[in-house]
Formats: C-alpha cells, structure tokens, sequence
C-alpha cells in the first residue's frame, strides 16, 4: 500500500523459500479488514497492526453534527459561493447511524454552476454510497480521483446546480464491503465545491 515493504528476499544458487517480513503499521488495511499474515486491522486509523495492538474501531473527531439522519433534519453547509473555496466536512457512519444528510443552497446571484461533491472513506469498512437530491442514481466511482493502492476509495457527483436553489447530500454505508456485518462502520470525508461549468 502507501508505505513500501522493507524486506529483501533472497534467490541466490541454492533453492531456498524466502518470506518477506512485513513491519506492522507499515500496510493500510485491505477491504473487509484485510492485512498480512499475523496482522490486524486497527479500527483507529485502519492500519495493519500486531494483533495485540490493535483496537476496535472509533469515529475520531469530525465537525458532523448529529442528528442529521434525514433530508429534513440535513446539517446546513454554511458559507456556500458561487465560485468559493473548497468545504470539508468529517463525518463517521456507525452502529445504527447509517446515514447522514447535509444541506446547501445555491446563492441567487451565481450564473451557470456545477456542484463538486466527493466523499473519501477507507476501503477497510464498509463501503459509503454518495447522493444528491435531484440527480438520478448514487454518484460513481472517481476513478482519476482514487489511486488504487492508496487504501481509500472516492464517490463523487458532478452536477448542473440552479442559482437560489436548495439541495441535500445523503452519505450512507451501502452494505458492501462490511466484513460479514463486522464492520459495518466508516469514517469519511465529504467536500463540496461550487464553479462554473
């Protein structure tokens, strides 16, 4: 993954079997908590770790605010512009809290603008499904935007948004990728960027 396997195997004359000795916090963990022979997923950061290091998974710290489980109760996304900075948001999907649901309105002075919406989580626990109110299906996979090593994955949206308008981003767990209902958990990242098309 991210860090580089430190280990050199050898093939010299002699026929000899050669296993590479993977340092623990060196591999971010695989889908459905995969990692390397005698490893485990640590829940906190979803690195591979000795199993005796290891530790159930947390949410961490984010700026979501709860309860924000439905369209009518999505957490307003403030300082929305027109051609404006790129807004973050940290946000956690656990235990019965499947989903949850932000809010934003176009200001009335924009002209033609397209809303970028992408949402990063770990490829560890389950997987996130990424929609906005309006269009037609969950967003796709971005595929230039996720490098495939790199032990996250990115869902985003692309779409024509109108001056005045009022819109919902709906970020839930969709019941892939949950280790057999293990870890039927994730964390992730939301952004959301308006500009011209």
């Amino acid at each position: 993954m991210r860090a580089r396997m430190q280990a050199l195997c050898c093939s010299l004359v002699l026929v000899a079997a050669c296993s590479p000795d993977i340092v623990p916090g060196s591999y971010l963990c695989g889908p459905d908590e995969s990692c390397p022979e005698n490893q485990a997923c640590n829940g906190a950061d979803n690195t591979c770790v000795s199993p005796s290091g290891a530790v159930p998974f947390a949410c961490g710290s984010g700026n979501e605010v709860e309860p924000n489980n439905g369209a009518s109760a999505a957490q307003a996304i403030a300082d929305v512009t027109c051609a404006g900075p790129l807004i973050q948001l940290k946000g956690c999907a656990a235990g019965t809290d499947s989903e949850d649901w932000y809010g934003f309105d176009v200001p009335p002075n924009c002209g033609a603008t397209v809303a970028t919406i992408r949402v990063s989580y770990p490829i560890a626990f389950e997987q996130i499904s990424l929609h906005l109110a309006a269009t037609e299906g969950d967003a796709a996979t971005c595929g230039v935007d996720s490098a495939p090593d790199d032990g996250f994955e990115q869902r985003c949206v692309n779409q024509n948004v109108s001056a005045g308008a009022h819109y919902t981003i709906r970020v839930a767990r969709d019941g892939i990728g949950n280790c057999g209902g293990s870890c039927a958990y994730n964390r992730y990242t939301l952004t959301l960027q308006l500009g011209t098309p």
